[in-house]
């Protein structure tokens, strides 16, 4: 019987001993006492969860025993604390016997009714639910096993985004072991963007084309050459993950000081000419610097020190500030310096065209005056010769050279350097042979020479 049931009983032997001596007041009792029996016999209890009722029984302490039941398996099985997340009632009301619902229907119902949340570590990245674990220690755990996966030799490790860890109480779906929870963590919120490479890209356009630099299509892109093939699919941004992990590493390192080139003016040169007075000589320097990366990927390198260990020294080069003209001036200088050992006329039965000058071999050869190369190369018997059009009928030749320095078309001026003395072709010893042709016809160069 219920409570109410037994208050009844006791109300009735309450009165039975009060009235004993009485008859009347006795047989009065015992009829208000089975009314009241009667009366009490009619009432139940609506089970209600969530506002929908779900069952009516009078043995609502069976049923509340069962729910304890449920709460006690539920709690063993997650082993953590967990809480109904349903609100039930249990409503006194007045039914007949066939209103009432079978007990085992009833717990049917309260199985399929009830839930529960359980007390969990909520992974919270900036703000957002993302995983969560059975305690604390796991999620800490999951979140050492992520750093970890980068750290290897770094000084520093730490997420860039905002993680907390905070208790709750949740839904048994979002519960994930350690490797479901870190597999979350690392899934993208952002896909990675890609670039299918076309017909004649290079690395240059697809940077310049993306608003990117070509150091950081190779750091997404390890072992990214500059021979790009089409089809060939890289990175131009990462995958971003729920979480990044930010590592620090300081390291020392060598690297070479670039030399700077100065000019300095030479009134003998011309314009167009330069000497090198001082070959540039690259420096040396140890740099200490923390290079940070995201997830393994380096994003930046932040320079602490520089020590320079060599100074770099600086290319001197001269540049010639003498006028040029490439317009010839009608008189020559002489091509070498040197001796003239064969000179004009008949020489050993025929006509020597030009002037020999002796002259050290791999000593230079000058432009007699200003005007065009129309030939640069091997002929006969003058070996490498050089020929030059004065634009004024005059063309003169520079022959048995060892080394020619202009090429067919140069404009050159008067004094400009166009090749070296040797002694190729037929020569007997390292000479030039200069000759001067007027109108196509072979003249004495002599009377010609500094006039």
């Amino acid at each position: 019987m219920g409570k109410a049931r037994d208050k009844s009983y006791k109300f009735f032997l309450v009165l039975l001993k009060t009235y004993k001596d009485n008859l009347i007041a006795f047989v009065v009792a015992l009829a208000i006492g089975l009314s009241f029996i009667a009366y009490e016999e009619g009432f139940a209890y609506k089970i209600i969860v969530d506002g929908e009722t779900i069952g009516i029984t009078k043995n609502i302490n069976e049923v509340k025993n069962f729910i304890e039941e449920l709460h006690k398996r539920e709690r063993q099985k997650t082993g953590t604390d967990i809480v109904l997340n349903q609100q039930i009632k249990f409503e006194r009301v007045r039914v007949g016997k066939k209103d009432l619902t079978d007990l085992h229907k009833i717990y049917a119902n309260l199985e399929n009714a009830m839930s529960f949340s359980y007390k969990a570590a909520v992974i919270i990245v900036d703000g957002k639910f993302v995983t969560a674990l059975k305690n604390e220690k796991e999620a800490n755990k999951v979140l050492e096993m992520l750093k970890n996966k980068y750290a290897k030799d770094s000084d520093r490790t730490y997420f860039k985004e905002d993680v907390k860890i905070e208790e709750k109480y949740i839904p048994p779906k979002y519960l994930a072991s350690r490797e479901e929870a870190l597999k979350i963590l690392q899934q993208p919120v952002k896909k990675a963007v890609t670039y299918t490479v076309k017909e004649n890209d290079s690395l240059w356009s697809i940077a310049r084309d993306h608003d990117m630099y070509i150091d950081d299509i190779l750091k997404l892109n390890p072992g990214l050459t500059e021979n790009l093939k089409p089809g060939q699919v890289i990175y131009l941004s990462p995958a971003v993950p729920n979480v990044t992990v930010v590592t620090e590493k300081r390291i020392v390192y060598k690297e070479e000081i670039p030399f700077e080139t100065k000019y300095t003016q030479d009134d003998k040169l011309y314009t167009n000419q330069s000497k090198v007075l001082v070959e540039g000589k690259k420096g040396l320097k140890e740099v200490t610097a923390v290079v940070v990366s995201y997830n393994g990927i380096e994003v930046s390198k932040k320079i602490e020190s520089e020590n320079v260990l060599k100074n770099p020294v600086n290319k001197i080069v001269a540049v010639g500030s003498k006028r040029i003209s490439y317009i010839a001036t009608g008189f020559f200088n002489y091509p070498a310096r040197g001796t003239i050992t064969s000179r004009f006329g008949q020489r050993w039965g025929r006509l020597h065209t030009g002037v020999d000058i002796a002259a050290p071999q791999g000593s230079l050869i000058y432009a007699a005056d200003g005007g065009t190369v129309i030939f640069s190369g091997w002929e006969s018997g003058y070996g490498y010769l050089v020929k030059i059009d004065h634009h004024n009928g005059y063309v003169t030749y520079y022959g048995h050279a060892s080394k020619l320095l202009v090429k067919k078309g140069d404009k050159v001026a008067k004094g400009q350097k166009i090749a070296l003395v040797g002694s190729t072709g037929h020569a007997t010893g390292p000479h030039v042979h200069f000759e001067v042709r007027k109108n196509g016809v072979p003249v004495n160069p002599l009377p010609y020479l500094n006039r």
